[in-house]
Formats: C-alpha cells, sequence, structure tokens
C-alpha cells in the first residue's frame, strides 16, 4: 500500500510529504540549489513539518558558501 493521495494545498514541507512531492531547495546568499524530496527533509530535520515553502526559512547549511543560511523551498513541477 503506497502513500495516500493528498489533493489539498501545498504550502509547508509536510504537506509536500503527503502530496510526494521533490523540492528545490534555493539559497539566499548565493543562490545555488539543489533538489530533494520532501520526505527526506522531513526526517533530515527533525520531523519540522511546519517549515513554509515560498519564504525564507534559517538554519540551512549551504555547500556552496559554507556558511549558515536562509533558503527559499518550491515545489518541483506545476501540478
Amino acid at each position: 500500500m503506497g502513500l495516500p493521495r493528498y489533493l489539498g494545498p501545498v504550502e509547508t514541507v509536510e504537506q509536500a510529504m503527503w502530496a510526494d512531492r521533490v523540492l528545490t531547495i534555493t539559497c539566499q546568499r548565493c543562490s545555488g540549489s539543489r533538489s530533494m524530496y520532501a520526505w527526506k527533509l522531513y526526517h533530515l530535520r527533525g520531523h519540522a513539518g511546519a517549515l513554509p515553502l515560498y519564504a525564507p526559512v534559517g538554519g540551512f547549511y549551504c555547500r556552496g558558501c559554507r556558511r549558515k543560511v536562509q533558503v527559499v523551498m518550491v515545489p518541483d513541477g506545476p501540478w
């Protein structure tokens, strides 16, 4: 049995996880980006499901800048 199909709005990491989305995470300092499944980010950040999408969020480490930076997470795809 697979994940339940989520058809509601995708505004947080937890909602993106239920919708089985890939997130593009973009550094606000160097504009470097990385893609990651929402479920993987959810588990790596200690079940941080309340992190908003489309807004700057702090506490991430950028491999390009080699600093703690703010990032913006956006789900891939037009759907």
